[in-house]
Parts: C-alpha cells; structure tokens; sequence
C-alpha cells in the first residue's frame, strides 16, 4: 500500500479555524486600497467604509464564493497540450521563483543574475524529470527595473515547453503577462488553456494594497489559474503562534476567494501557503523550520477543507550554502508538503530563506522529489510484483539475475534509479577524486547545458515577446 497521507488537524479543528477566519473578515474586515474593487465588492453585500478603505465581507458571500471555486483545473505547455491536472489527487513539483542571487557556478560565489542564467535555469528545469511547473527563479539585471519579470518569463518560454509560475505586485506587469501568454499560446482565450499560472498576495495583516489587488482582479477577469499567497511572519505581521499563522493566512486567502469568485465566478483559485516564522533571537525571517513544515500540513487540510487545489512552497532551507543542514531542513519540509499531498510544491532549486538559487540545488532537489514521489508510492505486495512463485520456482542457492521477473522489474520504478551518478565504491571514488554531491550535480549540469537549449521557441513568437517587452517599457518611460 502507499504511504498514509499526512495530517495535522482534525475535523474539529479546522472547523474551528475556518470559524474564526469568516468571523475576522465579517467583523474586522481587510483594508483595501483600490476603489473599483471596492464598489465591485460593495454591490455584492460587502459592507465598505470609503474613508478607513475598510471592507468588511459578509459570511454568506464567502460561504458562496468558496462554493464557485473548481476542484480542479488543466494546465497547458507552452504548445497548448495538457500538462497536468491540478487537483487530481497527484503532486505537482514547481522550480522557486523570485530569488535575489545566483551561486556562479565557476567561482561559487553568491551575485545577482542575468538573463543568461535564467535561460539556463529554464534548460535545466526542462531536463528535470519532477519538475512539472518551472518558477521565474530570478530577476535578472541588466534589464529595466520595472520589466524583470517580463524578461524572466520570456528567457523561460524561449527555453522550457513545461507551464510557468510568476509572481508580481503590479497591475501593468499583469496585464503584460497575460498578453506574453496569449502570444506564447497563439490565441486571446487563455482562460481555457492557461500555460501559466500566475500569484499575487495580500500584504499581512489584511491588507491589499490597490496594484497588487488590480492585478489580481485583472487575472480573475481573465479567467487564469490564481494562487492566492498571504505571507504572514509569526510574531511580526500575525500572531506570534502555528495556530495564529494559519488562522491569518486563511481569513486573508478568503478575503481573496471572494475578490476573485465575485471580478469572474469559476476563476480557478489555489489555497497559497509560503509559511515564514520568525527567530527573535536573531531577529531574522526562518522558512525551514519544523513549524513550517507542520504549516505545509495544515494548509493543505485547509485547502481539502475548503474544496480547493494546494500550494505551498516546502524545499526550503535558511542554510546560506548546500551543506548538510540544508539537506535536512530541505528534505523534512520537502518530504512532509509531498506527502500531505498538495497539489504544488514548489522552491526546487533555491536555499538561503528563498535568496538564492543554484543550479546544483536544482538538479539535486529533483531527485530529492524523486526519492519522495518513490517512498510515497509504497510497497506493491500484489502477486505479480511480491513474486512468491518466483521464489519456488529458482530455489534454494538459485539465482534470479536471469529471471524474467528481474528483468520486468527492472526498469518499472520499483527501485529508484538516481539521476546524479554518485552510486559507486569507495576505491572508485577516491579515485575519482573524492567529489562531493554537489561536485557531481554540477558534473551533470554541465552535460544538460552543453546539450543546449532542447525546447527553442520560434522566432515569430519570440518576437512578439520582444514587442511587448518593449511597448511596456515606452510606456513605464512615458509615465515617468
């Protein structure tokens, strides 16, 4: 049988968390800063306050938008094929995304990136057997400040064929991604097979200001798939406690469910879960703690509460380098989000609080998912696999080297199979100068970029890319 899915909360439990977040949104309600969202909400019942920008959301309204949200919903590549089903029960894994450095891979030093090394991050996510969904992991430099993540998403549509993640604040760069996907797809109807999903978040403790709210407006319009990502930290933007954290998080992600159901009914929404603690010993933001990862939990049986798909970002480490803390922390948050079974997620690839990104991280967090995609599928005791007349069959001091069973067996996935080579003696390895994983992830890395770019985008599209890049910086010119 396959692993037991795991759990944190009972029924009671998340009953009486949903409770409590329905009753802060009813009568503390969240400021909003954007007037057109205001009046939306206001003739749906929203009880709104134009001077404090108050909106208080009525518990009936929310009940009955949590409703509209699909159990699932398709994403497409970037040829508009069905990709995956987020929602079907299975784990999705995502590469991070907006991480402020890159570990240069001559000199292993920490510095800001480049297009390049986005380009380079997308051919490594596309060789990547489990990652499913590749993250903008980085905002490269060299580029105008407001169109990064333009330039990021086009570096990854022009190298991976796998759906994308992006994350902005802003309304323009919405409306600039929504056009890059139409173009990338070859159509204006988006909605009905989305390449991309796209994630926005209110700004703990309830808060939206009005461009992240417009741009998350926009999206719903438009009909693509939304995570809704709160970021409370304990002990600075929510309460200093697991339970407060998740409590926050839920009454903020509602308040967008609500946004969201109300601009378009039917927008497929995901529960977001980026769950942040706080050391105040050090006075510093902690992701790969044991709390987070017991957050990673809870939020999807929060999600499964509410009938809606599960995010979450979990291959997190504080760790400023790939030691052996980060393996452990990176693992247990890992391993706990996998197999609570949310429907994404994502962070393969980064470490350091979410700062940085390697490509060595990013080959080694995919077998890391690998490992875990094996050990939550079990032990398999049917007949056929179990072998029993196998056994009777080869006897005592028999050898099953031969047998057909072995040979059915072999590459089936009932033993995994690493990716990175690192499985050998100790003398050949001596030999072989005594490499540390990472020096054999970054052997291999160095084999996927040398076999280039396998997944070239054509040029038409790639220069209706450009077009949009550029008429969104003529305009940021003009507006300055």
């Amino acid at each position: 049988m396959k692993l037991s899915p795991f759990s944190v909360l009972s029924e009671e439990e998340m009953y009486k968390v949903s409770e409590a977040a329905l009753h802060i949104l009813e009568s503390t309600g969240m400021v909003i800063m954007s007037d057109s969202v205001m009046d939306m909400l206001k003739a749906a019942g929203c009880k709104t306050d134009s001077d404090s920008r108050v909106c208080r959301f009525p518990r009936k309204l929310v009940e009955d938008c949590i409703k509209l949200v699909p159990h699932s919903f398709t994403l497409y590549d970037r040829s508009g094929n069905e990709a995956m089903i987020i929602g079907d029960g299975n784990v999705h894994c995502a590469s991070g995304h907006n991480a402020v450095f890159c570990i240069d891979s001559t000199s292993s030093e920490r510095r800001y990136a480049s297009v390049k090394d986005v380009e380079e991050f997308g051919i490594v996510s596309q060789w990547c057997e489990s990652i499913d969904i590749v993250g903008a992991p980085l905002n490269p430099m060299g580029v105008a400040p407001e169109s990064t993540l333009l330039h990021a998403a086009k570096a990854l549509f022009k190298t991976t064929t796998k759906p994308l993640f992006l994350s902005t604040e802003s309304a323009r760069v919405v409306y600039a991604l929504l056009d890059m996907m139409k173009a990338v797809a070859g159509t204006d109807d988006i909605a009905h097979k989305p390449n991309a999903i796209l994630q926005l978040s209110p700004s703990s403790p309830l808060f939206w200001g009005r461009d992240t709210v417009e741009g998350f407006t926009a999206c719903a319009k438009a009909g693509v798939p939304l995570v809704i990502l709160p970021e409370p930290m304990a002990g600075v933007s929510s309460p200093y406690s697991v339970s407060g954290l998740l409590l926050e998080n839920t009454a903020e992600l509602l308040s967008g469910v609500v946004i969201a159901e109300t601009a378009n009914p039917g927008t497929p929404l995901m529960y977001g879960a980026s769950w942040t603690t706080y050391d105040m010993k050090y006075s510093c933001a902690k992701i790969g703690s044991p709390e987070s990862a017991l957050l990673t939990i809870a939020g999807c049986q929060m999600a499964r509460y509410y009938g809606m798909p599960s995010h979450t970002t979990a291959t997190n480490s504080d760790s400023n380098a790939m030691d052996e803390r980060q393996a452990w922390e990176s693992f247990i948050n890992n391993f706990t989000a996998m197999n609570a079974h949310n429907d994404i997620v994502m962070n393969s690839g980064m470490f350091a609080c979410g700062l940085t990104t390697s490509l060595e991280q990013l080959v080694m967090d995919n077998e890391v998912n690998r490992i875990i995609k094996r050990l939550m599928n079990g032990i398999d005791t049917s007949d056929e696999v179990m072998g029993a007349d196998v056994i009777e069959d080869v006897g005592p001091r028999g050898s099953f080297l031969m047998e057909d069973h072995t040979l059915d067996n072999l590459y089936s996935g009932e033993f995994w199979n690493p990716t990175i080579p690192f499985c050998q003696s100790y003398d050949r390895w001596a030999a072989d100068g005594y490499p540390s994983i990472d020096k054999d992830a970054r052997k291999l890395v160095d084999r996927i970029l040398a076999a280039g770019n396998t997944a070239e985008l054509d040029t038409d599209t790639i220069s209706r890319l450009d077009k949009i890049i550029e008429t969104f910086e003529s305009d940021t010119i003009r507006r300055s």
